[in-house]
Formats: structure tokens, C-alpha cells, sequence
């Protein structure tokens, strides 16, 4: 694997090397190009053009642990799916986003580099974590769109890059959520308030890494003005597992609630519900299994410059079904975790954020899944900062 990797390093500098300086003569040879074309053939240029977008995106962060053990050896945060490494400045991600749309075809390339892609991606998977997106599309009929490649998985509102959100850390729920799937997408705009699709492909999860199996993904979402949403996504398969080798049917229900009942309020509310063929737990590994998350999450924006968020979070795998099997008062049972956090966001300019939060987050008592497996919870505070800037 050491091999592999070495020889694909140099590929992707090389490749990013060149995509850069393409871009740079690119840019330059548009003018002089534009001036020996025909006026018809100039209108056409420069609608190919206005096609592309290329944006750069950055994140820095800087996480301390409040109550970290002195006995702790391990700076690595559980549970974290962006900002892992704490008591040290680090590089979240940086990534470069390519994206072209036009009436009748699109297509989105994301590369990216940082904490972010290495923590996010199984040993045995590691040649695809420098990708984010990689899928083209087609518009096959009126509002009907085909994409296929590499594609975001419709379920959860939370995104592992932290400009997506309003705060940057992610809840447990969504830590453990799906992430892409390699396969395609049939989509539509039914109405100018409801959108659904489906999907079809072989998954790529935090739990499992890249199975075999075929899964099948459904999203509807309906939007009433800016006022209220409501998307509800769910995904059907077999997480099969190869050690005990042995299938894992399931069921995962994602339901998202979006109001602005006012003005400069953002009120946010997200249900998981997941059942699965076999349980994880002993002794008995092949009864039908369960597991609920969720978090409530309010942000109030005073100025455009400045924003605070609230969120409270809960996460229950009693059956073991995508976390670790644990002790709690002497039973056995998947994860339990509850918590809240508080975030203050300062937006120097555009698609820019500065970021300051603190985190509470606990399981049962006497768990011990924190620091080393040295505490039942965990206070930290997360510095983050980001910008992203391009063409548009």
C-alpha cells in the first residue's frame, strides 16, 4: 500500500501542478483568442465560458480539550469528523472545486487534501480520499436529470466541510451518517416546491468503508417559499461485512425540518432512524436491530457580519449496529451520546467565516470512550476559519 501510495502522490502534485498553470494561460489566451473570432463566434465563446466556475476552498482550525487527562497520550478527537487533532493549529481541508452547468449537461470535481479526506477514508480505500465529488450529468427530459460518477449521498443536513454549516463540527449522528456513493442519480424539479430523486449505487461509509452491494436511496423535498422545508431521504441495502462475514440489511430513515419563521432566525431540526437486519450486540447477533439520532439546532444572524448558533444533539446504537459495542453499567450496548454546543461566526467578506465554538459532549456515566478511554465526556473549544473564493 506504502508503494501504491508513493507512486500516487506524485501523480496528483503533478496533475494539480499542471491544472493550475492550465487555468493561468487559459485565462490569459481568452482575450487574445476572442479578438480573431467572428462576433457570432465570440457570443458562443463566452457563453462556454460563463459554463465553468472554479472556486479554491480553505479551512484552518485550532481545537482544545478543557478537561483532557494529563494521563492522555492521544491528541486525536473521537467522534470528529472535521477539526480531529487537537492542541495544535492544523489544515482541515483545501480543495479546489470545478464545476460547469449549462442547459443540458453539468458535471462537479472536487479534489481535496487536509485532515479532512485522511481521517474520512478506510486504510483499503485510501486512493479515492483526495476526491470530494466526482460525477457528470444530463438532462434526459424537461427537469429530468441523470448524474452519474461519485456522487453526495442525499441523507443528512450536516457536511464534513465547514463552510456548509453553521457551525463547523459535526454532531455524532452525522459523523456516522453515509458518505458518498459511486453509482448515479435520476432527478427532478416536479414542481417549483418539490424535488425528488433516486438513487442507485455501492456506498462508501465511515463504518464500512466500500462494499459490493447495490443500495437504493430515495429524497423528496418540498419547499414552501423561504419560509419552511422539509426533506425526507432514506437508503435501502446491505452493509455486508466481511469480518464475521455474514450480510447486514438495513433501513435508514433521514428527516430534515428547515423554518425562518422570522427574519435573521434559522431554526433547524434532523431525525435518523435505522433498522438492520443483525445486531452487533451478544448474544444474540441476528435479531432485528435499531438505532435513533437527532439534533435541534438555532441560528440567529444580528448583522451580516456576525451570527451565533445553538445546537443540541443526541445519538442511540443500543444494538451496535454502526458504532463499537461498549460497557454501560455492566451491559452491554452501542453508543450513547448527548450534548450541546455553542458557536459565535464573524464574516469579514464574503464566503469567508471566522468561527469560535464550544462543545460539550458526554456518554453514559462510567463509559469512558473519551481521552484514551480515560472520561465519560469531553469539553473542548474549536477555532475554525475559512474562506473560499473563485469565479463566481
Amino acid at each position: 500500500m506504502k508503494t501504491i501510495l508513493l507512486n500516487v502522490r506524485p501523480c496528483l502534485v503533478f496533475s494539480f501542478r499542471a491544472l493550475i498553470i492550465g487555468l493561468f494561460l487559459f485565462s490569459n489566451m481568452t482575450q487574445a483568442q476572442s479578438d480573431t473570432l467572428t462576433p457570432g463566434e465570440q457570443n458562443k465563446f463566452q457563453r462556454l465560458i460563463k459554463n465553468f466556475d472554479v472556486s479554491v476552498y480553505m479551512d484552518a482550525y485550532s481545537t482544545f480539550v478543557l478537561n483532557d487527562p494529563k494521563e492522555d497520550t492521544s491528541n486525536l478527537l473521537e467522534f470528529a469528523a472535521n477539526s480531529p487533532f487537537s492542541n495544535e493549529f492544523r489544515l482541515n481541508v483545501a480543495s479546489i472545486w470545478l464545476e460547469y452547468n449549462s442547459k443540458n449537461v453539468r458535471g462537479k470535481l472536487y479534489v481535496q487534501f487536509g485532515d479532512i479526506p485522511n481521517l474520512r477514508a478506510t486504510p483499503e480505500e485510501q486512493y479515492i480520499k483526495y476526491m470530494k465529488e466526482a460525477h457528470f450529468g444530463f438532462r434526459a427530459y424537461k427537469t429530468l436529470w441523470v448524474d452519474i460518477g461519485y456522487l453526495p449521498n442525499p441523507i443528512g443536513y450536516e457536511s464534513s466541510y465547514p463552510i456548509n454549516n453553521q457551525i463547523s463540527t459535526l454532531t455524532v449522528g452525522g459523523y456516522y451518517e453515509t458518505g458518498n456513493l459511486l453509482g448515479l442519480k435520476m432527478s427532478a424539479q416536479l414542481t417549483p416546491s418539490l424535488f425528488a430523486g433516486i438513487y442507485v449505487g455501492n456506498p462508501y461509509t465511515l463504518a464500512y468503508g466500500k462494499n459490493t452491494s447495490i443500495y437504493t436511496g430515495l429524497t423528496i423535498l418540498y419547499k414552501y417559499k423561504d419560509i419552511f422545508s422539509v426533506n425526507y431521504s432514506n437508503m435501502i441495502g446491505n452493509e455486508r461485512t466481511e469480518s464475521p462475514k455474514r450480510n447486514h440489511l438495513y433501513i435508514y430513515n433521514n428527516l430534515i425540518l428547515i423554518a425562518k419563521p422570522v427574519k435573521n432566525l434559522l431554526l433547524v431540526g434532523e431525525f435518523d432512524f435505522g433498522l438492520f437486519g443483525n445486531s452487533m450486540k451478544p448474544p444474540d447477533t441476528t435479531k432485528t436491530a435499531g438505532g435513533v439520532s437527532g439534533f435541534l439546532q438555532a441560528t440567529y444572524r444580528f448583522t451580516k457580519w456576525f451570527a451565533t448558533t445553538v445546537r443540541g444533539e443526541y445519538a442511540s446504537d443500543p444494538d451496535g449496529v454502526l458504532t463499537p459495542i461498549y460497557a454501560y453499567d455492566g451491559k452491554l450496548r452501542g453508543l450513547l451520546t448527548y450534548g450541546g454546543t455553542v458557536g459565535l461566526e464573524f464574516n469579514p467578506v464574503r464566503n469567508s467565516y471566522l468561527r469560535a465554538e464550544y462543545s460539550y459532549l458526554s456518554a453514559d456515566k462510567d463509559n469512558y470512550i473519551f481521552s484514551s478511554m480515560l472520561s465519560d465526556h469531553r469539553h473542548s473549544i474549536t477555532f475554525t476559519a475559512g474562506v473560499r473564493f473563485g469565479t463566481n
